[in-house]
């Protein structure tokens, strides 16, 4: 009798262990692939993305493959685009449109060879006039600045040669905090990597 008490008592024990080592799984499992999400990252010195940060857009993107177009040629870019398409509508002076700036710099080197990359000011300082902002939202789909609007290749039946606006695939406003800022990095290439795929 006894005996068979301590054996129950060790048996459940030992499933009290197995238990408490599976409660522990999911943990384990998030802290492998957050450290998989930011190893891509790992090269790029955050200080030298803190001091670019607090430069002005044209500023951060001169010299990178991300092209200026005025907003009367947008829809000319957008029908005459030859492969997939980001365009990142920003205010020159402005946190959040400076922090997207330093991610589109460090991520386009990857992907100018698949896609192509536009970028529209849409104010030096400041949000823009209630007037300009809702014409953004009617005649681009922008909701929100700063912003980046993803266009995926045109099929043959997808545009009519008469219809001016064209419906997004992606929209994007979320803007990085500085300190999360390689995770968004890594997060962004896996969202493309998944658009591209689609």
């Amino acid at each position: 009798m006894n005996q068979s008490l301590g054996f129950n008592i060790a048996r459940g024990n030992e499933r009290r262990m197995r238990m408490n080592q599976l409660s522990f799984l999911p943990i384990i499992i998030a802290l492998l692939f957050a450290s998989f999400v930011i190893q891509g990252a790992e090269r790029i010195n955050i200080s030298e993305v803190r001091n670019l940060a607090k430069l002005p857009v044209d500023q951060i993107l001169k010299g990178s493959p991300v092209e200026t177009i005025p907003i009367e040629d947008y829809w000319n870019s957008i029908h005459g685009r030859k492969k997939p398409l980001v365009v990142f509508f920003y205010i020159n002076s402005n946190g959040p449109s400076q922090r997207i700036a330093t991610l589109i710099k460090y991520v386009t080197p990857h992907y100018q060879d698949r896609m192509s990359f536009r970028r529209l000011k849409v104010a030096e300082t400041g949000l823009p006039d209630k007037v300009k902002a809702a014409r953004l939202v009617s005649e681009h789909g922008l909701d929100k600045i700063p912003g980046l609007l993803f266009y995926d290749n045109v099929g043959t039946d997808m545009v009519l040669e008469d219809e001016d606006y064209i419906d997004p695939d992606f929209k994007e406003f979320r803007s990085p905090k500085m300190f999360l800022w390689k995770t968004y990095y890594s997060v962004v290439q896996k969202e493309l990597d998944k658009l591209l795929a689609d």
